[in-house]
C-alpha cells in the first residue's frame, strides 16, 4: 500500500494527536508536535523577553497537550511559566494526563524521528533536541493515544519502524496543568499572578468554534450556515477579554486555519461590507475580517507577527496578523 501525504491529510486523522470530531460540523480538532513552528517560536521569543522572570501561559483549545508541550520544550527555562492547556473535551483532558503519545514519519512531526531519511532543517534539529528533553521513548502503550482506528493508526512498512512512542517525564507533566474548561469564557480560569494577568493567551484554530464560522459545509455545499449568529460580536467581546486577561506586553497568539480569518456573513452583516461567494444559497463573506477590526478598534494591542493564510482555493493567499501584542 503506497501511502502519500494527500492521503494522511486528506483521509485520515492525525497520527499524533487526539481527534474529537464535533457531530454537528464533522470537523476534526487535531494537533502535532510544534505545529506552526515559525509562530511558536514567534511567541515564545516574546514571552521570554517581556516576562523574563516568569508568567502564566494560558492555551486554549489545547486538545492532548501537544502544544502546551511544544511551547514548554522550546522555552529556555520552563520551570519560571505556569502553562496550562484547557481544553471543553474530557477525552482530550484524559489522553493529556495519561501522557503518552505516538509520533508517525508521515505526520507533520515525523521529523522528530526521522526514520524516513529526509535531510532535516536546523530548525527541525533544535525541535527534536528539546522534545527528548521533555519525553522517553517507550513500547507501544496498551493505553489509547486517541480515538483513531487501528488499521489508520498502524499504518507500517515491512523492515522500517515508522510509528514510536513517549511519554511525558514525570518534571515535565507537572509543570503543565491539563484542565477540562470552558474555552468560551477565558476570564473564569484562575491564573497564579500576584496581579491577575498573564504574559499569553494562545487560541489556535478556534476561534471558529465560538462564532460557528464553520467552512466545511461551505466548501462542500452542505447545509447553509446559520445567519443569526452576529460573528463581530462575539470576536469584539473576546477581544475585551484578551485585554482584560493579558499584562502590557502580553500575546495573544492565533492559528492560521482558513477559518480563523475569512468570515460567513451574518444577518448583521451590512451588505456592503460582504462579497458574494455562493449566489444560489445567498452565502456571503465578509469584507474584512472581524477579529481583526476587534483588536484595531480597542487601540491597545499592535500586530507583531504575519503569516500567509491561503484562500478557499488554496492557490493564493494574504498575510494577516497571527501574534497581537499588548502595548498599553
Amino acid at each position: 500500500m503506497k501511502i502519500t501525504n494527500n492521503f494522511i491529510y486528506r483521509n485520515s486523522p492525525s497520527f499524533t494527536s487526539y481527534n474529537k470530531l464535533n457531530p454537528k460540523t464533522n470537523l476534526s480538532v487535531s494537533t502535532s508536535f510544534y505545529h506552526d513552528f515559525p509562530a511558536l517560536q514567534k511567541a515564545v521569543d516574546i514571552i521570554e523577553k517581556n516576562f523574563p522572570n516568569g508568567t502564566d501561559i494560558l492555551i486554549y483549545a489545547g486538545s492532548n497537550g501537544e502544544e502546551a508541550i511544544s511551547v514548554d520544550s522550546m522555552l529556555k527555562y520552563p520551570e519560571k511559566y505556569n502553562i496550562s492547556s484547557i481544553d471543553p473535551f474530557k477525552e482530550a483532558i484524559d489522553y493529556a494526563n495519561r501522557a503518552y503519545y505516538g509520533v508517525h514519519a508521515l505526520d507533520d512531526d515525523g521529523f522528530l524521528i526521522n526514520t524516513m531519511g529526509k535531510t532535516l532543517t536546523p530548525e527541525q534539529l533544535w525541535l527534536r533536541s528539546n522534545f527528548y528533553k521533555n519525553v522517553e521513548k517507550i513500547p507501544k502503550p496498551k493505553q489509547n493515544l486517541n480515538n483513531m482506528q487501528d488499521e489508520i493508526f498502524n499504518i507500517n512498512f515491512p523492515g522500517l519502524e515508522i510509528q514510536s512512542y513517549y511519554k511525558l517525564k514525570p518534571e515535565v507533566k507537572q509543570r503543565i496543568k491539563f484542565v477540562r474548561g470552558d474555552i468560551r469564557n477565558i476570564n473564569s480560569f484562575p491564573v497564579q499572578t500576584e496581579n491577575g494577568k498573564v504574559g499569553a493567551v494562545f487560541f489556535r484554530n478556534a476561534l471558529y468554534h465560538l462564532t460557528k464560522n464553520d467552512l466545511t459545509g461551505i466548501l462542500k455545499y452542505g447545509d447553509k450556515p446559520n445567519m443569526n449568529i452576529n460573528k463581530t460580536e462575539i470576536l469584539k467581546n473576546l477581544a475585551k477579554d484578551i485585554n482584560n486577561k493579558l499584562d502590557i506586553g502580553g500575546i495573544f497568539v492565533m492559528g492560521n486555519h482558513t477559518q480563523e480569518h475569512f468570515y460567513i456573513a451574518d444577518k448583521y452583516t451590512p451588505i456592503e461590507n460582504t462579497v458574494l461567494f455562493d449566489a444560489k444559497r445567498n452565502i456571503r463573506l465578509m469584507t474584512f475580517p472581524p477579529h481583526i477590526k476587534a483588536f484595531l478598534e480597542l487601540g491597545n494591542f499592535e500586530q507583531v507577527f504575519e503569516e500567509a493564510i491561503r484562500d478557499f482555493s488554496g492557490q493564493t493567499s494574504l498575510t494577516l496578523p497571527i501574534i497581537w501584542k499588548k502595548i498599553k
